[in-house]
C-alpha cells in the first residue's frame, strides 16, 4: 500500500524503497500491522500461562491420586488423606496465583506504556513484594517503574516520538526542524506527504 501511494505522489522506485526501510528500521508499521510485536508478546506469554496451568493441574490430579491409592492401601488415614489433598490444592492454588501474576506483569512490562526492553532485566530491577495485583491493575508498580526509567533509563526502549504542531503540514519542531519520517504515525506521513508531494526524502 504504501508503494502505490508513494509513486502516486512521484516519488520514485529509489525513494520508495528509502521510505520503507526507513519504517522498517524505526519499526514504523502500517495500520494493520501497528502494535504486532506488542500483541505477538502478549499472546506468547498467555500461551506460556495456559501451558503452566495445564502442567499444574495434571501434577495437582497426579498426586492426589497417589495419595488416594496410598489411603486405599491403608498406608494413611482418611483424615491424613484428607490433609494430604487439602495441602496439594493449596500448593496448586498458590501456584497459579504466582503464575497469574508473573504472566499478567509480564505483559504490563511489555506494553507501549512502559516499553520494557527485557522483562527479565526490569523484573530483577523490581521489589516483587511490594507489587500487588488487583484485578488487572497492578499496586506499587508505576513508582518504582518511574523511578526505574529515571535511574536506569536503558532498560527501556526509546518510545516513538510524533511531530509537534496544530496541523500535520505545520512545520516540525523537533529535530532541528527537519523532515523526518521517524517522527511521524503511517497516516500522519501519508497525508504530509499528500500536502507536501515535492518534499525530498
Amino acid at each position: 500500500m504504501i508503494k502505490e501511494v508513494l509513486k502516486k505522489l512521484g516519488y520514485t522506485d529509489e525513494d520508495v524503497s528509502k521510505v520503507e526501510k526507513e519504517l522498517s528500521d524505526k519499526k514504523i508499521f502500517l495500520t494493520k500491522e501497528e502494535n504486532l510485536e506488542e500483541r505477538y508478546s502478549k499472546l506468547k506469554t498467555q500461551k506460556e500461562e495456559l501451558e503452566k496451568q495445564i502442567k499444574t493441574l495434571t501434577e495437582t490430579n497426579t498426586n492426589i491420586q497417589n495419595e488416594y491409592n496410598n489411603y486405599k492401601k491403608g498406608s494413611i488415614t482418611q483424615d491424613e488423606y484428607e490433609a494430604k489433598v487439602k495441602e496439594i490444592q493449596d500448593e496448586a492454588d498458590k501456584k497459579v496465583k504466582q503464575n497469574n501474576f508473573d504472566s499478567k506483569l509480564a505483559v504490563k512490562l511489555m506494553s507501549k506504556e512502559i516499553n520494557a526492553k527485557d522483562v527479565i532485566d526490569i523484573k530483577a530491577n523490581l521489589d516483587l513484594s511490594k507489587i500487588n495485583l488487583d484485578g488487572e491493575n497492578f499496586i506499587g508498580l508505576d513508582k518504582q517503574i518511574n523511578d526505574l526509567k529515571t535511574r536506569k533509563s536503558y532498560l527501556f526502549n526509546e518510545t516513538t516520538t510524533v511531530i509537534e504542531g496544530h496541523d500535520i503540514s505545520s512545520k516540525q519542531k523537533a529535530n532541528n526542524d527537519e523532515f523526518t519520517l521517524s517522527r511521524m504515525t503511517y497516516s500522519q506521513m501519508c497525508d504530509y506527504l499528500d500536502k507536501n508531494p515535492n518534499i525530498k526524502i
